[in-house]
C-alpha cells in the first residue's frame, strides 16, 4: 500500500531556512510600509539582512510609488526563497 512520503529531517530544515529568509523579507516590508523608524536597531538589521537577499529583484519590475516598488521588490524576492527552498526539500527530501 503506498502512503504519502513524510518529510525527512534535511528537507524540513530546507523548508524552514527558506520560511526564514521569507519571513526576514516580509519584515522588511512591513517596516518600510509603516514607516517604522530605521534608526531603532532591529529595523536596522532587518534591513541590512534584506538588502542581500533580494538577489536581483529591487528594480526588476518598475512600478510607480515608493511603498509598491518595495512591496513588489521584497515580496518577490520572499517568493522567491520560499518557492527555491520547497524545491530543494523536495530533492532532498
Amino acid at each position: 500500500m503506498a502512503g504519502k512520503k513524510g518529510q525527512s529531517g534535511i528537507g524540513a530544515l530546507i523548508n524552514g531556512a527558506g520560511f526564514l529568509l521569507a519571513v526576514l523579507l516580509v519584515l522588511h516590508i512591513v517596516f518600510v510600509l509603516t514607516g517604522f523608524p530605521a534608526e531603532n536597531g532591529l529595523a536596522s538589521s532587518v534591513a541590512q539582512a534584506a538588502e542581500p537577499l533580494a538577489l536581483f529583484f529591487p528594480g526588476l519590475v518598475p512600478v510607480r510609488g515608493e511603498f509598491l516598488q518595495v512591496l513588489v521588490d521584497y515580496g518577490l524576492a520572499a517568493a522567491f526563497w520560499v518557492l527555491l527552498c520547497g524545491v530543494l526539500a523536495r530533492v532532498f527530501g
